[in-house]
């Protein structure tokens, strides 16, 4: 009985790391034409291609502190690229990350101050909370998807502005702290989320809460019937109605779930990199997230690691540009290039073949929006 499921874990064992290795095609092809059509960019330019990706090589993963500078890059991100992946299963376009990061910043912000007295207990209360509002913020737009049909799209757009209007204004006003830089009173050392050291530099814990957060996801998704049901109103909202699931709790509940993890992408931000909401704060972290998330096929393991090459490049192109005389912009071309190949998978398919191409698709990680 015992080698009988010896045998059929080492089953599983194969056939998860074949589907890995088919979902992994489509972006490793993506991402190796991308960086030659930048090779080509760069020599047009009058630089050594060779030399500059040495450069960027060594300005993502280098060294130690290059390491550090490319996790730190990438923690935020894994957070908003969930907050993306989730709503796409459902088939949803949530582009409210932006500002359920900064609905999640804000409450971080002020809660840290409130309750910094407790120390390090503090932290897992700051980061429910910021989970709690980033949640209600992402409820509003799937209620009015699911009870009106306003789309998703223009409603996160223009829930985006009231937020990061609404925590700036809170930051510069009500939550305003002397200083130079103006922003929020500074959260104590001991309520804020502490630095991982080995000389890494400012990667802090919150790297854990985001891998533990995928790993959530990803439970929540394939282990759950909540998953199960946001998935198969992705896949086909006749027949999942026709099941008798409610279309329109579980749009209300993919958009929420995906606006709980930018509010605590928010929250980990100010906890562990910044200890304040300064004006102005970090921009781009949801809309980056957009980009993760396709590149990660809407996967919560290939988000971690679409938002490691995105912290890599993002690292890595600083010094490039200090080695060589190539621009940081290249960097945005790169991943503007790995985006458009992921997305034009018939343009891939003509690359890499028709059998490559059904190896890819079997594993139901690639098919796209909402899939």
């Amino acid at each position: 009985m015992s080698e009988e499921r010896r045998d059929s874990g080492d089953s599983f064992l194969r056939k998860s790391l074949r589907d890995a290795g088919g979902a992994l095609v489509f972006p490793l092809i993506a991402i190796f034409i991308a960086f030659v059509i930048g090779a080509l960019l760069v020599l047009a330019s009058g630089n050594n291609p060779v030399a500059a990706y040495v450069s960027l090589i060594q300005g993502a993963v280098g060294s130690p502190t290059a390491i550090g500078r490319t996790l730190l890059n990438a923690t935020p991100l894994v957070f908003t690229g969930l907050a993306v992946a989730v709503a796409f299963r459902a088939g949803l376009f949530n582009i409210g990350g932006e500002g359920q990061v900064f609905i999640g910043a804000i409450t971080a912000a002020w809660l840290a101050v409130s309750v910094g007295f407790l120390g390090i207990a503090a932290i897992p209360i700051v980061l429910l909370a910021c989970v709690v509002t980033g949640f209600i913020w992402g409820a509003i737009p799937g209620f009015l998807k699911a009870r009106f049909g306003a789309h998703e799209v223009i409603t996160t757009i223009m829930l985006n502005f009231i937020a990061i209007n609404l925590a700036t204004y809170f930051a510069l006003g009500p939550l305003r702290s002397e200083g130079i830089v103006p922003g929020t009173e500074t959260i104590e050392a001991a309520a804020r989320i502490p630095a991982i050291g080995l000389g890494l530099g400012r990667v802090n814990y919150g790297l854990a809460v985001a891998v533990l957060a995928a790993v959530v996801i990803y439970f929540l998704l394939w282990r759950t019937k909540l998953g199960f049901r946001i998935r198969a109103v992705g896949l086909s909202p006749g027949a999942a109605n026709y099941a008798g699931m409610r279309i329109g709790t579980n749009t209300v509940l993919a958009i929420a779930i995906g606006g709980a993890m930018a509010g605590l992408g928010g929250g980990v931000e100010v906890l562990g990199v910044y200890g304040k909401m300064s004006i102005p704060f970090v921009s781009n972290l949801g809309f980056n997230g957009i980009g993760v998330a396709l590149l990660g096929r809407n996967h919560p393991v290939g988000v971690v690691l679409g938002a490691l090459l995105f912290g890599g490049l993002a690292s890595g192109a600083q010094e490039m540009q200090f080695a060589t005389d190539v621009p940081l912009d290249l960097s945005d071309v790169l991943l503007a290039v790995i985006l458009l190949l992921v997305t034009a998978t018939k343009l891939v398919e003509l690359i890499i073949g028709k059998r490559a191409r059904a190896l890819a698709s079997g594993t139901r990680l690639d098919e796209g929006l909402g899939n």
